[in-house]
């Protein structure tokens, strides 16, 4: 058995439902979240409101960012992640991804809606440029 890539990023499944939920909720609109933990290791999900209310980009209320970093630092965890929906397109970053990435390197979780399963995966957002994070769901820890 090989190791797993080490680049990935691994989700525990209750925390992926939750982003799709969220995800499923908001459509049309684009959904956006935050997803949080400790170390590399995730463990939870922060919808937030986008205050674009668009169907085709996002806009994370400012001061819910602040309230969950706040709320995450207070408890020794971290922002780990991005997520946010696309509707109607593939789970690729799109030209608007690119051109509003203020985030640097952030891993980037993109939820396609357009079939009736969706299509979730990870990205690194370049300037220009992305590139595919593998994207590893592991049993929801323990209690």
């Amino acid at each position: 058995m090989t190791d797993p890539d080490p680049r990935s990023m691994v989700v525990p499944a209750d925390v992926l439902e939750a982003m799709v939920e969220h995800c499923r909720r908001e459509a049309p609109v684009e959904a956006c979240g935050l997803l949080g933990g400790l170390g590399e290791r995730v463990e939870s999900c922060h919808p937030l409101r986008n205050v674009a209310a668009s169907e085709s980009r996002y806009d994370a209320d400012g001061a819910e960012v602040i309230e969950v970093n706040r709320a995450l630092r207070e408890d020794g965890r971290a922002i780990l992640a991005i997520y946010h929906s696309h509707p109607r397109w593939r789970a690729v970053p799109s030209r608007v991804d690119l051109d509003e990435n203020h985030w640097g390197e952030m891993p980037r979780i993109i939820v396609s809606l357009l079939e009736a399963e969706p299509e979730v995966r990870a990205w690194r957002l370049g300037p220009d440029s992305f590139e595919e994070i593998p994207l590893r769901a592991i049993p929801p820890a323990g209690p």
